[in-house]
This record gives C-alpha cells, sequence and structure tokens, in this order.
C-alpha cells in the first residue's frame, strides 16, 4: 500500500479510530526514543507527596470534585 493510499484510508476513518491511529504512531515514535523513557520513569519514580490529588486537580481545571469521575 502506497503512503498515499494510507493516508486516504486514515482520512475516512472514524475520529475515534483516527485517534487510535494517531496514539499507535506516537507509540511507536516514543518507542524508539530511549530517552523519553528515561524521562517518564524519573516522573512515574517521583514519591506520592510530589503528585497532586484527583480534587486538587478538579479545583485547577475548574470542575465540581464532586466525586462523580467518569
Amino acid at each position: 500500500m502506497s503512503f498515499e493510499n494510507l493516508m486516504h484510508e486514515l482520512s475516512v476513518l472514524k475520529p475515534q479510530e483516527q485517534r487510535r491511529a494517531a496514539a499507535f504512531l506516537v507509540s511507536l515514535e516514543d518507542g524508539r526514543d530511549g530517552t523519553y523513557a528515561e524521562k517518564l520513569a524519573e516522573k512515574i519514580n517521583k514519591p506520592a507527596s510530589e503528585f497532586a490529588t484527583l480534587d486538587e486537580m478538579d479545583k485547577r481545571l475548574g470542575l465540581s470534585g464532586n466525586g462523580d469521575r467518569q
């Protein structure tokens, strides 16, 4: 399949399928970049005290914070 055909096929996908395709391409790119994995590991390995709680994030984002998360 040519790249032009692939682009056409992607353009006729539903928006949700296009988002999945985009996420897949980003995951491929991230998998090739060792620095990305290192940076992500640094963020994940931080103590819990350095992360915002869900209630704090609700406040920052101006959400109700009533606990009805989906």
